[in-house]
């Protein structure tokens, strides 16, 4: 019989069963950090793990299966027993008083891109270990930019460093994945590239650019901005009109963003 209870279709679950990634994903410990969240910890796979490090532990789980599992490590008190998108990280932080968090999570495939997205906004959670599907964490941190910078590397590179953890294969997992999975690091900027409180905009600027990212960013941009606009703020930028987004370095996007302010309202 399996250690595992059967997995939750309609949450996503696939239990990491792999001692090689389970250390990889809880080791080591962030300097300075004062607590640690763990989103979606399941039948507490890496949660005996990160106990170990003797700081604050709090888990957010939406299974109540897990609840019994999970109280003898992190006690019930510590247990928030909700969807992780809704959680109010702004009461948390201010009733703790925490500065530096360690987030850690299997993420579940099917909203690991809103959940980073949503960790993305929250300044004091200063460094990140997520399990991803490998096709989501190619887009968040290829291993060849070449004609790959896309909306989710440029968003998370302007308030994270990011590094590649571990790849898991299907075989890590009770039950197996259909697909390879991969873990990435990320280590909050001292000064992110884009002010926090500047994202939204950002972020929407990003999408656009990066909507039909094969298609030559002149077009995309007269079209959105008018011609004479787009044109003043590529050429401000240093960019062909004729460049897919696709093609452009980081520090082009981030050039092209603070041009265009210039010129958009």
């Amino acid at each position: 019989m399996s250690k595992f209870p059967t997995a939750n279709k309609s949450f996503g679950q696939h239990f990491l069963n792999s001692p090689t990634v389970i250390k990889k994903i809880t080791s080591p410990l962030p300097e300075g950090c004062d607590a640690i969240v763990e989103v979606g910890p399941g039948p507490a796979v890496l949660t005996p793990h990160l106990a170990e490090y003797k700081k604050p532990l709090y888990v957010i789980e939406m299974d109540e299966r897990f609840v019994e599992i999970l109280a003898p490590v992190v006690g019930a008190e510590n247990i928030f027993r909700q969807d992780a998108l809704e959680f109010n990280w702004s009461d948390f932080l201010k009733t703790k008083n925490f500065k530096s968090v360690w987030l850690v999570s299997n993420l579940p495939y099917n909203v690991s891109v809103p959940l980073t997205l949503a960790f993305l906004r929250i300044p004091e959670i200063t460094q990140m270990t997520l399990m991803y599907q490998k096709e989501v964490a190619q887009k968040i941190l290829p291993n060849d930019l070449r004609n790959a910078m896309g909306s989710l590397h440029v968003l998370m590179q302007t308030q994270f460093d990011l590094s590649h953890v571990v790849y898991a294969p299907p075989g890590a997992f009770v039950p197996p994945p259909k697909v390879d999975s991969q873990v990435l690091n990320f280590k909050r900027k001292a000064t992110p590239l884009i002010p926090l409180h500047e994202i939204d905009v950002f972020e929407v600027f990003i999408r656009l650019i990066f909507a039909n990212r094969r298609k030559q960013l002149g077009g995309i941009l007269r079209k959105e901005w008018g011609a004479e606009k787009a044109n003043k703020a590529m050429e401000q930028a240093g960019l062909s009109m004729e460049i897919r987004a696709e093609a452009l370095t980081l520090n082009q996007v981030l050039k092209l963003y603070e041009t265009s302010s210039r010129y958009i309202p």
